[in-house]
């Protein structure tokens, strides 16, 4: 009986060595795949500029081919495109956290619990 439960003791040792070991491998796999997203992240309004002028040659291009179906939903995507490319860029613009503006407004709301 006892090498029954020496043989359990050896089981549940080798499956938590196994899970640490995929635990340890999921969490370098993490770690490289937000490195490669960070990376092309940088060069989003590129990639989106880029694709955005190319709906609007294709869409051109479809117009002149008298495709109107195929213009139009080229049309709209590169609207769609150019519009988040403004989005980011807006975004990109707004000002960093101001620690001064917002002490004095929570200054000011704790003035007016009390």
């Amino acid at each position: 009986m006892t090498n029954y439960a020496d043989e359990k003791k050896i089981r549940k040792n080798s499956l938590q060595q196994t899970i640490d070991t995929s635990d340890f491998t999921e969490v370098t796999l993490l770690i490289y795949s937000l490195e490669i997203i960070t990376k092309v992240g940088r060069y989003f309004p590129i990639i989106f500029l880029s694709l955005a002028s190319l709906n609007v040659l294709l869409a051109t291009n479809d117009f002149l081919e008298n495709s109107i179906e195929f213009g139009i939903l080229n049309s709209i995507f590169a609207a769609v495109g150019f519009i988040s490319l403004i989005q980011m860029h807006q975004k990109n613009k707004i000002s960093s956290f101001d620690s001064s503006y917002n002490k004095t407004n929570s200054k000011f709301f704790l003035d007016i619990r009390n």
